[in-house]
């Protein structure tokens, strides 16, 4: 045993790994964000992905896709137990009879993260991988799921996205339309 414990010497894939790290990380992150997680949660799941990644080496064709799998598997793990610690917390205030905190508005961008936490799962995943430039094949194939499951998923978020943010518009005066 080393004097730094069992971590001994470094494994020989290690610089390897530290290119695919600095190139797959952030948009790792980014895409998480881009389906709802905050920068904390998205770097926390993504942290957890690669250094799974790291211990188990799977043998895979696509090791930017595990990670990007696993990584979403932890962020919405992470996610429905936040989701059912809330809900138990906001039942909890109404049977205890407090009056919720005065809050303020939410800036638009609040508004539209909050959308994207509300989407399913596999909305929320497919919009993001759309969003980062992945075609439906290839998304499908990063979540083993049909190009055509892809195709629907993505529509029904986009659909989702437009009735929430017009709703969110009308409720505003109409503030953030065009002027003319």
């Amino acid at each position: 045993m080393s004097p730094r414990g069992d971590h001994g010497a470094l494994p020989a894939e290690l610089p390897g790994f530290a290119v695919f790290f600095t190139a797959e990380y952030p948009r790792v992150v980014h895409s998480l964000r881009r389906a709802g997680a905050t920068h904390e949660e998205a770097e926390d799941a993504t942290q957890d992905a690669m250094q799974e990644f790291l211990r188990k080496r799977p043998d895979c064709k696509s090791p930017a896709g595990w990670v990007r799998t696993v990584a979403w598997h932890a962020y919405c793990r992470k996610a429905e137990r936040n989701r059912k610690r809330l809900a138990l917390e906001s039942r909890n205030a109404r049977l205890a009879g407090s009056a919720p905190a005065d809050r303020t508005e939410p800036d638009e961008h609040e508004k539209v993260l909050e959308i994207l936490r509300g989407l399913p799962p596999r909305q929320g995943q497919v919009l993001a991988l759309h969003l980062d430039g992945y075609t439906a094949p290839e998304i499908a194939a990063l979540i083993s799921v049909k190009a055509s499951t892809v195709r629907s998923n993505l529509r029904h978020a986009l659909a989702t996205l437009r009735g929430s943010l017009e709703n969110y518009e009308e409720k505003e005066g109409g503030s953030h339309g065009s002027t003319g």
